[in-house]
């Protein structure tokens, strides 16, 4: 913050002689060339930040290309969160278009270089409502059928209970 204080205290210094070289100069045809070389003057203290950073050792390639930046994680993971609850319920209600309400679906995954892997899914089947057409078939088989089918997963990862 002294860099910048120090800064503005020159602008106003500079500003205040000139305002005083103002008052004590009587009008005339010199007046107006002093009047010209201190507005260059005012010019060159405002821009010598600018001339300072420009001659620095200052990387300008990583100002714009390839700049180093640092993820938020809790914001990454509820980012992930909500990418797995949207799959859950994507799964439930794929289920409940086929026949099987009340079907309660949880997905245990973990996310690496940008991709879903998951681990298991689990199916409860505790509040399973059964469409009359298929009362009689092997729900538990069917379930696995259906999910295998719309995810692309292994059938040994899908753990049905209830």
């Amino acid at each position: 913050m002294s860099g910048i204080s120090a800064y503005l205290l020159s602008i106003v210094g500079v500003v205040f002689l000139l305002v005083i070289i103002d008052l004590i100069l009587p009008d005339s045809k010199i007046s107006k060339y002093i009047k010209s070389i201190a507005a260059v003057f005012v010019v060159a203290v405002i821009a010598s930040p600018i001339v300072k950073l420009v001659n620095s050792n200052w990387d300008w390639h990583s100002l714009f290309v390839g700049s180093e930046y640092q993820i938020d994680e809790n914001i990454l993971n509820n980012i992930n969160q909500q990418n797995i609850k949207v799959l859950e319920d994507e799964i439930t209600n794929y289920l409940t278009e086929q026949g099987f309400e009340g079907v309660e679906v949880m997905v245990n995954a973990n996310f690496t270089e940008n991709e879903l892997k998951i681990s298991y899914i689990y199916v409860n089947l505790c509040d399973l409502v059964i469409n009359e057409n298929l009362e009689h078939i092997d729900y538990y088989t069917k379930i696995k059928e259906l999910i295998t089918q719309q995810i692309n997963i292994e059938g040994d990862k899908i753990i049905i209970y209830g």
